[in-house]
């Protein structure tokens, strides 16, 4: 064998010819199968001791050990996480923390803050909150490691592609974790010339690459060995070694205080999500949050042809967050501001996104809904189980194609108005405005103060394809929301418009986090061939493309009939007089106007009208309209004389 090819059965080697052209590719630390071996039977080992003497504590003091927690104050909590850990984080997503303290170019010579990075669900604010160290206890105390696989490998992306954790490597072997019940089974691994499918399942997922193996094993023996010390400090004077074994394997029940609301919340869902049993197969949870999304989207659509004030409302905010409100480095204005181009950009865009939200929530909800019929046809056994899992894997892989597609929605969005928000228009500036196109550039104007500008920093994440990427969709969204929760000065600076797309991108991203559960990290093979998403993409949001197109892509002359706003005029909150009654009538005339001149247009671009083309699927409401005046004759009033008590509740009681 010459050495032009020697060098694929040396992975140093081919490592170091990688790196001469690329210096920036994150070096591994080579280890033999025997270090592999050595480890991972040790890192089991741990893993399941910790593991089986948590079981037997829980199983005799879990009434105990719940009272006690729950009693304890804030600080009296925080005193047990950092005696079961002294150097655990304070703040929630301390890898994000990280970011802001290591520069690339220290990272390249090693991170001061490998807890941060590798464990970022072990951190005093999240853990010392009441629900989150005993819904952690429960979920890693009743159930094999195994379960916890992918969810533990996909929380070290920000401390992976940061290049702050780099996991160590092997060639020829995979490694088993998923499935793997035992001692002796956990991180055992194949030979790739003694196995015919070793390979193959570490490039469908369903194995590892050993180094990156070794890594979740780290992960989860740091885990369960943190428990059994927060455990053993909170009981610390009852006499823990002298329990015997359980005779079941399975725990007593660790039950949760109850939540404060009955209504689920989708940030405690998110806080919550890395203290729970976490299943790919668990799309059930997200439902609820999908149906109340796609009812809002509805509610949206009726409010504005309803309510002319809300109309007002609506359109007045989507015209702040135009890029054309940004001025110049030299103050100067865009020249279709407040012309009827630019009315007509507003106002179609509200009506095209209103439509197209809610018709991207209602295919949601049925991916939804077809994945969780497959999953009861299962546990049912009405097909072969090969069939099931087949069906269940297409419909998955078009899920997650869809769910990537429909992002994109909020980031247009995104794109055009966190810019110029008001709040936060001052970072930005526009470039003069080409005559020949109508692309608008902008650039930021104080690039120097966004570094010591942790909100700035983030919102900016979203408009960056790759960074977006290394950071993570879901990651990026949780530390925002807690920025935003946190500091009231950030809270100030997001405007109701932008709040809406971040609560998009955070559902967007919750969705994300469920795909991202079905295999530890990206899969080296696809189980359908892009050509075949992209078909079964454009077949299903055939009609939310049509709509769009009639509503963006034609002119409507919306202008003409959506402005002055002043139109809308609806003084509802007021007392109401013949003159309050005659302004609203003429405002709800205004806006049944405006909604014929667009149902109009479709009707002559597609034969119906957009509701019509909706039909069964958008429910039909009929619109509340303000009754005519009547006078009332203050004689007629005076003319009933005194009451009488007695007949008033006679009246009552019929």
């Amino acid at each position: 064998m010459d050495s032009s090819d020697s060098i694929y059965e040396d992975p140093q080697r081919l490592f170091e010819a990688m790196t001469a052209g690329n210096p920036n590719l994150p070096v591994p630390v080579f280890l033999s199968f025997p270090e592999v071996k050595l480890a991972a039977e040790q890192y089991s080992k741990d893993i399941f001791t910790a593991q089986r003497e948590l079981v037997k504590i829980i199983d005799h003091y879990v009434e105990t050990l719940i009272k006690r927690w729950l009693k304890k104050t804030m600080a009296q909590r925080q005193k047990v996480l950092t005696s079961a850990s002294p150097g655990i984080p304070l703040t929630h997503r301390p890898d994000f923390w990280a970011i802001r303290k290591e520069s690339p170019a220290q990272l390249r010579l090693g991170t001061q803050y490998r807890d941060h990075w590798l464990l970022p669900s072990l951190n005093q604010e999240d853990l010392s909150k009441p629900r989150n160290l005993l819904l952690f206890l429960r979920s890693r105390a009743r159930n094999p490691p195994g379960l916890f696989v992918n969810a533990d490998a996909n929380s070290v992306h920000v401390g992976h592609t940061a290049r702050a954790v780099i996991p160590p490597y092997l060639s020829g072997y995979t490694m088993l974790l998923t499935g793997q019940n035992t001692q002796d089974s956990y991180g055992r691994m194949l030979a790739w010339d003694e196995d015919d499918e070793a390979f193959d399942m570490m490039s469908r997922g369903t194995g590892l690459q050993p180094g990156e193996g070794l890594e979740i094993l780290e992960i989860q023996q740091r885990k369960m060995q943190f428990l059994l010390k927060c455990v053993k400090v909170i009981l610390q004077d009852l006499p823990l070694n002298e329990l015997d074994l359980p005779n079941s394997p399975v725990p007593a029940q660790i039950l949760l205080p109850v939540n404060s609301s009955d209504w689920p919340s989708l940030t405690q869902e998110i806080e919550e999500a890395p203290y729970k049993v976490q299943d790919a197969l668990n799309v059930d949870r997200l439902r609820p949050f999908i149906v109340a999304r796609r009812n809002e989207a509805e509610d949206y659509i009726w409010s504005l042809r309803e309510d002319p004030s809300y109309f007002h409302e609506v359109v007045l905010e989507w015209s702040e967050h135009r890029q054309e409100r940004l001025l110049t480095l030299r103050g100067r204005s865009h020249p279709v501001l407040h012309q009827n181009i630019f009315w007509q950009r507003v106002l179609s865009n509200v009506v095209a996104d209103a439509y197209v939200d809610f018709l991207t929530w209602h295919l949601v909800l049925k991916a939804i809904d077809h994945l969780i019929h497959i999953k009861s046809e299962q546990a049912n056994q009405t097909l072969p189980s090969e069939e099931l899992a087949d069906n269940f894997a297409q419909g998955w892989a078009h899920f997650e194609h869809m769910v990537e597609q429909f992002i994109k929605g909020p980031m247009g969005k995104w794109e055009v108005g966190m810019v110029s928000s008001p709040p936060l228009r001052q970072h930005y500036v526009r470039e003069p405005q080409d005559p020949t196109s109508t692309r608008i550039k902008v650039v930021s104007k104080d690039a120097s103060r966004k570094k010591g500008d942790h909100l700035l920093w983030l919102l900016e994440v979203f408009l960056q394809e790759d960074q977006l990427f290394l950071c993570g969709l879901e990651n990026v969204c949780d530390e925002l929301e807690r920025e935003i929760r946190s500091n009231r000065a950030s809270r100030e600076r997001i405007s109701p418009y932008i709040a809406k797309v971040i609560s998009d991108f955070s559902l967007f991203g919750e969705l994300k986090r469920q795909i991202g559960l079905a295999t530890p990290g990206p899969r080296m093979t696809e189980f359908i061939e892009q050509e075949d998403k992209h078909a079964e993409y454009d077949e299903k949001t055939k009609l939310t493309s049509q709509i769009f197109s009639v509503l963006t892509k034609t002119d409507m002359k919306l202008a003409e009939v959506g402005t002055p706003l002043g139109k809308f005029n609806y003084p509802s909150n007021k007392r109401r007089t013949a003159a309050s009654t005659h302004t609203m009538q003429k405002a709800e005339k205004n806006l049944d106007v405006f909604w014929t001149h667009v149902d109009d247009h479709c009707r002559g671009k597609t034969g119906e009208t957009i509701h019509e083309m909706l039909n069964g699927i958008l429910e039909d409401r009929q619109l509340q309209r303000t009754p005519d005046w009547v006078e009332h004759d203050p004689k007629a009033q005076h003319s009933k004389g005194p009451s009488d008590p007695d007949m008033e509740l006679s009246n009552l009681q019929r």
